[in-house]
């Protein structure tokens, strides 16, 4: 058979999302039936509400109030709340509401970091093209400059302190190149 005549159907229905029904106990079929999981609820909360609450409402209202709760039900039948149906979204606001405040990570409450103390030390140095690297200093030496090594010396003045980076040594060469001119 060629491949190209088999038809594949799929349907993707709102039953399909909620498919378990309740129509029929043993032999005996429900009336205006068959009823999803919302509307079971929804009338079992109903029902014992209008038990509870019977003598209030008895002598005023008669029967609207049973009236009110078979509507309700009929009217739950394809509820949707935002494309989702009404239980799911009672279990993501519950959810949601269970949820800690510093959120999970990896399934457990993400808590923050313990505080500790941070040492160390830095050093600021003073750049130009009058300064020049000392090519044998350790890229650990922090000594500051020495209080004679100012701009208005005769002699050459070395900095003391870590070894410079290749591209800081291209930055410090276009310096001079461009004081020089």
């Amino acid at each position: 058979m060629n491949t190209a005549a088999i038809r594949t159907g799929r349907s993707y229905t709102l039953a399909r999302t909620f498919p378990w029904v309740l129509g029929k106990i043993g032999d005996f079929v429900l009336w205006l039936g068959p009823y999803n999981a919302p509307q079971l609820i929804i009338l079992g909360a109903g029902v014992f509400l209008l038990i509870k609450t019977f003598f209030w409402w008895a002598p005023l209202l008669g029967p609207v109030p049973v009236m009110a709760l078979g509507f309700t039900v009929w009217a739950a039948r394809a509820s949707r709340i935002g494309g989702r149906a009404p239980l799911w979204v009672a279990y993501g606001l519950l959810q949601r509401a269970l949820q800690p405040a510093s959120g999970r990570i990896g399934g457990h409450t993400a808590r923050p970091a313990a505080a500790h103390s941070l040492t160390g030390s830095f050093l600021i140095e003073r750049t130009g093209p009058h300064m020049a690297p000392h090519p044998r200093r350790s890229s650990r030496c922090t000594t500051p400059l020495p209080a004679q090594a100012t701009k208005q010396s005769s002699r050459p003045v070395t900095a003391r302190g870590p070894v410079p980076t290749p591209l800081q040594q291209l930055l410090h060469t276009r310096v001079r190149e461009e004081s020089a001119r």
